[in-house]
């Protein structure tokens, strides 16, 4: 029996799909209906925040063994936060696309908005599907929650920043009211998150779980929060190029992300493994220490 702990090999890149896509699409009809409310054009990114989730659930259908048992996640509504993920789903995707089709008519914006709670819900249930797998330790955290709805967030902002320039005037929207704001707020509370997740597994992760998390910071912390302030600040003092840098920065906000998350559940996804409280001693002799294979001793 392996006491230390092993890498998970149930999830593999399609079940990061989910969350990827999942995440951004969520992410993305959340961030489309609050700049609809300040002013600009981005009804029509419903859309493609409804076919974003749907790749993503599609993902997860091609993984399963026998795919025509996938009914059977509607099966649990009260326990199972995949059963609330999918049921939340059935109503996203089709509000999503009926605030897309009603793009220049009074209904827009309410479907909109009932498209985004129905985003803030599903984004949150897939950060619960994560914090309830308990034997993996980088998931069962309670920062990954704060964690996964951020990033998510962030995607969908740099989604947008990524695809302003299809619509008219509104690079210079975001620059000139409160949409490059909004974008640096969430590059910050993402970073935040990322930090305060790091802190949380400091003492309390397999030692290979924590290599991984070392080796990824360097990436998220220059590519996925210091360019994209950098990007934004240059946006805001020159107008000229908004266009290029507002892409950019939208592109390293969204890459972070997804290679944040593809890091957590693919490589970081190590099991709790096991442990022993003290060393049994032969005979009358005194216990010796614990063991822990595969953990970082307390700093």
């Amino acid at each position: 029996m392996m006491l230390a702990p092993t890498l998970q090999k149930r999830w593999d890149w399609r079940a990061a799909g989910n969350f990827i896509c999942g995440g951004s699409g969520s992410g993305l009809m959340i961030m489309a209906a609050l700049l609809t409310l300040i002013g600009l054009h981005a009804s029509g990114y419903a859309l493609l925040a409804s076919a974003l989730v749907a790749t993503g659930l599609g993902l997860v259908w091609l993984e399963i063994g026998r795919p025509l048992r996938s009914m059977n996640v509607f099966r649990n509504p009260r326990r199972s936060w995949m059963t609330r993920e999918g049921l939340v789903a059935t109503v996203l995707l089709p509000l999503g696309v009926l605030a897309f089709l009603s793009e220049s008519t009074a209904l827009s914006i309410p479907l909109l908005i009932m498209a985004a709670v129905a985003a803030a819900l599903f984004l949150y249930a897939q950060a619960r599907i994560l914090h309830m797998a308990k034997g993996i330790p980088a998931w069962r955290t309670d920062a990954i929650n704060p964690l996964i709805v951020s990033t998510g967030l962030t995607e969908g902002m740099g989604i947008v920043l990524i695809f302003a320039g299809l619509v008219q005037g509104n690079v210079a929207a975001l620059f000139s009211g409160y949409g490059w704001i909004l974008a640096l707020a969430l590059v910050f509370l993402r970073g935040a998150a990322w930090i305060n997740y790091r802190y949380s597994l400091a003492n309390n992760a397999p030692e290979a779980t924590l290599q991984v998390l070392d080796r990824a910071h360097s990436v998220i912390a220059l590519l996925g929060v210091a360019a994209p302030i950098v990007l934004l600040f240059l946006g805001k003092s020159y107008p000229a190029y908004q266009l290029p840098l507002a892409a950019a920065a939208g592109f390293f906000m969204v890459l972070c992300g997804w290679f944040c998350k593809y890091q957590i559940i693919l490589h970081a996804a190590y099991s709790q493994g096991y442990a022993i409280s003290h060393t049994p001693a032969r005979g009358g002799g005194k216990p010796g220490p614990g063991l822990k294979p595969g953990w970082r001793l307390p700093q």
